[in-house]
């Protein structure tokens, strides 16, 4: 059997028109994946504008064969249609999955193993509903759960949901985190109904393991580690004011961190645990907006804030030498932005680091650049020749394809 070559790096943004376009560097090819029926007329009417279909949120299928978007025609109060699409990579096909009935999509990831998509939808005023649509059964959903905040991760066999509800106990009586099953939506398992101050329950990449914030009978706050399969639990570190914790790809080290204060995005100091030694190391203390791993597990990223000029700072934390890098400096784009407030959720799905760990890719402004532009743009940073980010295109929203 002849393998396929591997894909190449490969990135998704949301572009012109409120379209979807890829971009691979190595071919220099950009490629449209969707269209309005608006734009076979050049002249739009106000009203004929404000009904435009625009796509948001790519998101990269594991295998790089597909992206799921969500549609939305009109805009705010007029919104009339919301739906969900599934493109081909290459563009040659195109399919609406299911309507949400005017319903507006917040985020959605897929299950590892490729046959689920996790929607989360805002269904009332305060209502977010977390629902399935699998490939098997298009035009359903399966509603699992419904509450606010409301933050989840697939099991690596993508058979389980661990869904985070209703914030801290502190928040909400009815808070609690649950492992779900995926394909009947019943509760498998209720991991606490006493969560502390924390986002993602996060799942290791490759083990059923599990981490996420459980408050104590004297309110505090500990960041815990659980073995789903045996219900072994144990605590990693004690901590007040909010918890973001990420895997490494290879399962074997948790980064996390805790907010500065209740509240707070930013977050400080980030600090490793390695599972096999059970070593804990601090590496970064100055506040960070966010931080993700590497592809390759050599390296560290994080987002840093000039609160005195109001831009942001990207950063590389080299393990193997302790060296910290800053690559650039912009300002976001809404979208990137709103990527950043939650990267604990966003970093899987929506990677940032092409798949060979080579290029970083951001939308937004950068700081007095040579030419000026109204709209944000996509840039790219290659790490072979990292003097100064390259313009791909315009764009508020950019992700790299998964690493194979």
């Amino acid at each position: 059997m002849i393998n396929p070559p591997p894909r190449p790096p490969t990135m998704a943004y949301t572009g012109e028109a409120g379209n979807i376009f890829t971009w691979t560097p190595a071919q220099s090819r950009k490629q449209q994946l969707t269209w309005s029926w608006e734009e076979q007329h050049r002249a739009l009417s106000e009203q004929a504008a404000s009904g435009r279909l625009t796509h948001i949120w790519p998101t990269w299928a594991p295998d790089g064969s597909r992206i799921i978007c969500f549609g939305i025609r009109g805009v705010g109060k007029d919104t009339v249609e919301t739906s969900v699409f599934s493109v081909a990579a290459d563009g040659i096909e195109s399919w609406e999955l299911t309507s949400l009935s005017g319903k507006m999509p917040i985020y959605g990831n897929w299950s590892p193993s490729g046959d689920a998509f996790a929607a989360l939808v805002q269904r009332g005023e305060q209502e977010l509903s977390l629902e399935i649509i699998r490939f098997d059964g298009l035009g359903k959903t399966l509603p699992l759960i419904s509450g606010a905040p409301l933050f989840w991760s697939w099991s690596p066999r993508g058979d389980r949901l661990a869904v985070h509800v209703g914030g801290s106990r502190r928040a909400s009586a009815t808070a609690q985190v649950l492992i779900l099953d995926a394909v009947s939506g019943q509760t498998v398992s209720l991991v606490t109904d006493h969560p502390g101050e924390f986002r993602v329950p996060a799942w290791a990449p490759h083990d059923d393991l599990l981490t996420y914030v459980e408050q104590d009978a004297h309110g505090h706050d500990t960041l815990m580690l659980l073995d789903v399969a045996t219900g072994e639990k144990g605590p990693v570190a004690a901590g007040e004011g909010g918890i973001a914790a990420v895997w490494s790809p290879n399962g074997e080290t948790l980064a996390f961190a805790h907010a500065v204060r209740p509240g707070s995005s930013l977050f400080a100091p980030i600090r490793v645990v390695d599972l096999a030694s059970g070593k804990m190391t601090t590496l970064i203390e100055a506040p960070v907006t966010g931080f993700f791993w590497s592809p390759h597990n050599e390296a560290l990223w994080y987002v840093s804030l000039d609160s005195g000029r109001s831009y942001l700072r990207w950063h590389r934390f080299l393990r193997s030498s302790g060296e910290t890098t800053e690559l650039a400096r912009f300002l976001p784009s809404r979208e990137q932005m709103f990527v950043l407030s939650f990267f604990d959720q966003y970093m899987l799905s929506h990677p940032p680091l092409a798949p060979d760990g080579k290029t970083l890719a951001f939308s937004g402004y950068l700081l007095n650049p040579a030419g000026s532009t109204t709209a944000a743009q996509v840039y790219t940073l290659s790490l072979d020749d990292p003097a100064e980010p390259r313009p791909v295109a315009t764009g508020d929203f950019v992700c790299w394809n998964p690493a194979a």
